[in-house]
């Protein structure tokens, strides 16, 4: 059975539902994830829709995955786009360190009165 196909008891606390992976990859969760005692009730429950489902169901149970999917994808790009920033904050700090004479001599002379310590302009922080 694949992404999109219904079944039974996906989850514990659903009857019905639309396959966001393959039943395999959810058979095989459930065996290394779940408590011993609930596997074997799980995996018996666990099976495909045969019969006809009412179109309602089968639509909303559709637009959920075609949802999930945009989602999953949305969230590729922002992990992408989380690393990225990653580096570029590791770039900028390492830039502040190679520079930091320099950064320091600018400063003297653009806050005269600054009270920064290296740390903070609050003086003694932890």
């Amino acid at each position: 059975m694949s992404v999109g196909q219904f079944a039974w008891h996906v989850h514990h606390d659903k009857l019905v539902e639309v396959l966001t992976e393959s039943i395999e990859a959810r058979q095989e969760y459930i065996q290394l994830t779940k408590p011993q005692d609930e596997i074997d009730t799980r995996l018996r429950l666990l099976k495909p829709v045969v019969g006809e489902l009412p179109a309602a169901v089968v639509e909303a149970g559709r637009a959920c995955l075609k949802t999930r999917q945009a989602l999953d994808e949305e969230t590729q790009f922002l992990n992408k786009a989380w690393r990225a920033l990653d580096k570029a904050w590791e770039a900028f700090n390492e830039a502040l360190r190679t520079h930091a004479s320099e950064l320091n001599t600018l400063h003297a002379q653009e806050c005269p009165d600054c009270p920064w310590d290296g740390r903070s302009i609050l003086g003694n922080t932890q």
